[in-house]
C-alpha cells in the first residue's frame, strides 16, 4: 500500500529547520524526514486486533506542527514516539478483518478508531491508574522498550490470554505515531477493538473525520464548564478554537465568548460557532497593542517592564488557547484574570516564558490532552459518543464545517493548502474511498 512515512535525521532535520522560514515547501520536499512510498499492508497482531480500511484520514495541527518542525527537538514528547511512522491518527474506516477473539464487530461497519496506545491495548494488566479511570491518552506505560518489559511480571498471562505482550510493542502513545500499527495517510492499518467507535448512521464521512478534533475540544470544556456567568477568550481560530466554541454552547453554557483570530475567514467561522464578538490580530501587531484591545474590552491595566515586556492586570474569567505557542501561552496567562482559570488546549512544547502572571494573579492552569471517558451529565461517557449525541440532539450543528479531501498523491498539496488557509480551509483529508 502507498503510504506517507515520517522519520527525522540530524542533518534533514536541520537543513529543513534552516530553509523553511523562507521557503516552507521544504519541509515536504525530498530534503525534509516526509516520504511517500509503498509500505506492507500491517497484520493483525493478535486475536483482540482488527485491520481497517481507510475511507477519510484528517491532517490535525499536531501533524502539521511536527512536519513544520515547530516543537523544540528536545522535547519528550520525542521520547513517545517510534520510527519510521506512518502518519494520521484523525480517521473514518471501515473494518476489512477482525482476531479470533473479536466479538460485536463486523466486518465492512464504519468506524472511528480511537488512537490513543492505552494498557489494554499493550495487553497490560492490571492498567495504571490513568488508563483505569478512562484516561487513556494519559497512559503511563507509552515506553514499549526494554526496561518495561524487565518489569512486566505479568508477561506469561498476557501471552496465554492470546494477547500480543505489551513489551513486543514499540515505544508509541498513538496511533500514526509509532512504527507498529500504522496509521491514517495510508488505506489500512490495525487497532485494538478497544479503540473502536461506531459511527451513527446520520453522519457523512466528511462529518465522522471530525469526531477526534472536537471530541478532543469537548474534552478540554469539559475540563471547566464556563457558568453563565462567566467571561472567556479563546485565543486561535483553528478547528480546535472552533470546537471549544461550539461546545460551550452545546453543554449549555451562555458565557460571553470573545475569540482571537488571526485570519479575517475564521471570523464568520467563529460566530458560527457562537462566539459573542471575535477580533482579528495581525501577526504585526505588538503585544502592547494587544493587551491594550483586551483591557479595553475586559478591564485592566497595563503594565510595562523593561526591554520592552509588558503585562496585564484583569482580564477575564477562563482562557482556552487553543495555539501552544510560547505567544500564544504567554498572552492567554496575561487574559486571565486573577484567581482565574487557563486552559491548555493546543500542543505545547517547551517555550521562552514569563511566568510571572501565574505566580502573581494566582491563576488555576489545566492541561487538555486528548479525549477520555469523561463524567458527565452523572454518568460516564466516552468524548466521541457524547460527541455524537450531542451532535444528533441537534445541539451541535455541522453545517458549514467545510471538510476539503485529496487523493494521497497529492499530499504535498494538501500540506502547502492547509498552512495556507487557502479558500478559507477547516479541514483537510486524505480520500481513500476511491483509486486515486
Amino acid at each position: 500500500m502507498k503510504a506517507v512515512i515520517y522519520q527525522s535525521s540530524g542533518w534533514r532535520w536541520l537543513v529543513s529547520k534552516l530553509l523553511g522560514g523562507v521557503y516552507p515547501p521544504i519541509y515536504w520536499s525530498e530534503l525534509s524526514g516526509l516520504r511517500y512510498r509503498d509500505c506492507p499492508i500491517p497484520e493483525l497482531p493478535g486475536e483482540q486486533w482488527v485491520r481497517v480500511r481507510t475511507r477519510l484520514g484528517g491532517i490535525c495541527g499536531t501533524d502539521l506542527a511536527l512536519i513544520l518542525q515547530r516543537n523544540h527537538p528536545a522535547s519528550y514528547l520525542q521520547g513517545m514516539v517510534s520510527q519510521p511512522m506512518v502518519l494520521g491518527h484523525e480517521n473514518v474506516a471501515e473494518i476489512e478483518s477482525v482476531g479470533s477473539a473479536v466479538t460485536g464487530w463486523q466486518v465492512g461497519q464504519r468506524v472511528c478508531v480511537e488512537p490513543a496506545i492505552s494498557c489494554r491495548v499493550r495487553g497490560i494488566d492490571p492498567p495504571c491508574r490513568s488508563c483505569a479511570a478512562g484516561r487513556y491518552a494519559l497512559c503511563e506505560h507509552v515506553l514499549g522498550q526494554k526496561e518495561q518489559r524487565e518489569q512486566d511480571s505479568n508477561a506469561a498471562r498476557t501471552e496465554a490470554r492470546g494477547l500480543l505482550p505489551h513489551h513486543t510493542l514499540p515505544r508509541g502513545a498513538m496511533i500514526g505515531y509509532n512504527r507498529f500499527t500504522g496509521g491514517s495517510w495510508s488505506s489500512h492499518f490495525v487497532a485494538h477493538v478497544s479503540q473502536l467507535h461506531t459511527v451513527p448512521e446520520s453522519f457523512t464521512d466528511e462529518q465522522a473525520v471530525l469526531t477526534d478534533p472536537l471530541a478532543c475540544a469537548l474534552h478540554a470544556v469539559l475540563r471547566a464548564v464556563p457558568s453563565n456567568e462567566a467571561s472567556v477568550i479563546v485565543v486561535g481560530g483553528g478547528i480546535l478554537a472552533m470546537g471549544v466554541v461550539a461546545a460551550i454552547r452545546a453543554l449549555g453554557s451562555k458565557a460571553t465568548i470573545l475569540a482571537l483570530v488571526h485570519r479575517s475567514e475564521q471570523i464568520e467561522h467563529l460566530r458560527r460557532c457562537g462566539a459573542d464578538d471575535v477580533v482579528r490580530f495581525s501577526r504585526r501587531d505588538s503585544r502592547r497593542y494587544r493587551f491594550e484591545v483586551i483591557r479595553k474590552r475586559c478591564g485592566g491595566q497595563l503594565l510595562s517592564g523593561r526591554f520592552g515586556n509588558v503585562g496585564l492586570l484583569g482580564g477575564v474569567d477562563q482562557v482556552f488557547d487553543c495555539i501552544g505557542s510560547a505567544e500564544s501561552m504567554r498572552d492567554a496567562l496575561n487574559y486571565t484574570r486573577a484567581g482565574g482559570t487557563l486552559l491548555l488546549v493546543g500542543t505545547s512544547s517547551i517555550a521562552l516564558l514569563d511566568t510571572t502572571p501565574l505566580w502573581q494573579k494566582e491563576i488555576r492552569v489545566l492541561g487538555c490532552n486528548g479525549r477520555q471517558v469523561e463524567e458527565y451529565d452523572g454518568r460516564a461517557i466516552h468524548s466521541y459518543e457524547l460527541f455524537y449525541e450531542l451532535v444528533q440532539q441537534g445541539r451541535w450543528p455541522l453545517e458549514g464545517w467545510k471538510i476539503n479531501t485529496y487523493p494521497l498523491t497529492d499530499f504535498r498539496q494538501a500540506l502547502n493548502d492547509l498552512l495556507r488557509r487557502r479558500d478559507g480551509l477547516i479541514k483537510v483529508a486524505f480520500d481513500f474511498r476511491k483509486p486515486s
